[in-house]
């Protein structure tokens, strides 16, 4: 899929064909995790993510489901198949990312403070911005998929930082049009 979750987003998906439906199955059944891999322009990336299934919503007389998924972490994958033995689904092994540290910069922390408290209170729902990462970051963002994946390849703290940096600072740019277009509006 063409998705790249981050740990605590989810998202709602349609399935009906017979591998991912026996998957969904079984995961309901047995409680298990499972990865979705990134695909870019139909091809397997070098990460995804491990997702839970949080419900299912709805499901059709021909077995057709929708069904929500959260990410609960990031994954590298190591191997993949495209059928596991026995089974209609892929499967592979994985080393699951860890967790980033709080984020260093104080500039980036002052920005996301000062969008908070400026444009959008629920911005960051976290009371102790000192222990804020980049995956609390990244999730307000509500970036592409294809963003977010870029931001993981990013091959050090600094960079990502400066990314997150760029993204606040041209969020607050079209805040502020958008503040100057509604004045200007209730001016005429």
């Amino acid at each position: 899929m063409g998705v790249f979750l981050f740990p605590g987003e989810d998202l709602p998906l349609r399935i009906f064909e017979p591998r991912y439906l026996q998957l969904i199955d079984e995961a309901k059944q047995d409680g298990f995790t499972f990865g979705i891999p990134f695909l870019k322009d139909d091809e397997i990336m070098e990460y995804g993510c491990e997702v839970k299934l949080q419900q299912v919503v709805a499901e059709s007389e021909q077995g057709r489901k929708v069904i929500t998924v959260e990410s609960v972490s990031l994954i590298r994958i190591k191997s993949f198949t495209s059928q596991m033995t026995g089974k209609l689904y892929a499967g592979g092994s994985v080393e699951v990312l860890p967790t980033p540290p709080p984020i260093a910069s104080r500039k980036l922390v002052d920005l996301l403070v000062n969008f908070s408290e400026r444009y959008d209170k629920d911005f960051l729902q976290i009371s102790d911005h000192t222990m804020l990462n980049s995956f609390d970051v990244i999730r307000s963002l509500k970036l592409s998929s294809e963003d977010k994946y870029k931001f993981l390849l990013m091959n050090s703290v600094n960079h990502g930082e400066e990314f997150l940096i760029r993204q606040i600072e041209y969020l607050m740019l079209i805040r502020n049009q958008e503040k100057m277009l509604n004045d200007d509006f209730h001016l005429n």
